[in-house]
């Protein structure tokens, strides 16, 4: 388990379990709405991403398997000024769904109440705010993983997703209202004005992903899928 090897090595979560607490008390019942709607969205777009079994086909003279298997770990990065909070927790989500073998979550930046009861609601519980390089360090030690850089910390390991805020832009094209406020505030600390990736309430073609207004706060990866956090191994006979 990942969290004993944290602990047999003396990494002990910087959010304790008193902050994930008072952060779910003070943390207002429509932020809360929002968020469980971002997840809950997030898991019925990969309701079919149980992990693959191997499969084999013929290519004329060619037969060609593919077999997987999960990550062993997934590290998270996270800075609330670059990406706004359903974009981490949909991200999660496809660690999830893919069954990787732990999930360690850095944050940089501001640690907010909302931020912190999305991450109580997922069960991710291993939170650091330190320095995150002695983590990955021991992470890669242990097994094969991934990092998701949503922070833009430049990690040193190979497998590493970084992608660019700049790319990722939000638009809100619905009128004022409580959950419109309610939206606001939980991304109130993203100051990375990207292009357009999602219009709520757009209309088609106004950006890749255009969202009904009742799907504020939902996110949909482009990058990022129960794949990403897995392991393929291609062999051709």
């Amino acid at each position: 388990m990942i969290e004993e090897l944290l602990a047999e090595n003396g990494f002990v979560p910087d959010i304790d379990d008193d902050a994930f607490g008072e952060a779910y008390e003070r943390c207002p019942a429509v932020q809360k709405s929002m968020i469980k709607n971002a997840v809950s969205f997030a898991y019925a777009l990969v309701q079919n991403g149980t992990e693959p079994v191997m499969q084999t086909r013929r290519l004329s003279h060619v037969e060609h398997s593919v077999s997987c298997e999960r990550l062993e770990w997934a590290f998270f990065a996270m800075d609330l000024r670059r990406f706004p909070l359903p974009a981490f927790f949909s991200a999660m989500v496809q660690a999830l769904v893919a069954k990787v073998g732990g999930i360690v979550v850095h944050v940089s930046g501001p640690v907010t109440d909302p931020f912190l009861f999305g991450c109580d609601f997922l069960s991710v519980q291993q939170v650091f705010s330190s320095d995150p390089r002695p983590l990955v360090e021991l992470l890669a030690g242990s097994g094969p993983g991934i990092c998701i850089d949503l922070a833009g910390i430049n990690l040193d390991y190979p497998r590493t997703l970084r992608p660019d805020p700049a790319g990722y832009g939000v638009e809100l094209a619905i009128p004022d209202s409580e959950y419109v406020q309610a939206y606001r505030a939980v991304t109130s600390d993203v100051s990375v004005v990207g292009r357009p990736y999602i219009s709520y309430g757009g209309e088609p073609g106004q950006a890749p992903v255009v969202m009904a207004e009742r799907l504020l706060g939902c996110w949909a990866w482009d990058v990022i899928s129960p794949d990403t956090f897995r392991k393929f191994t291609s062999t051709f006979s």
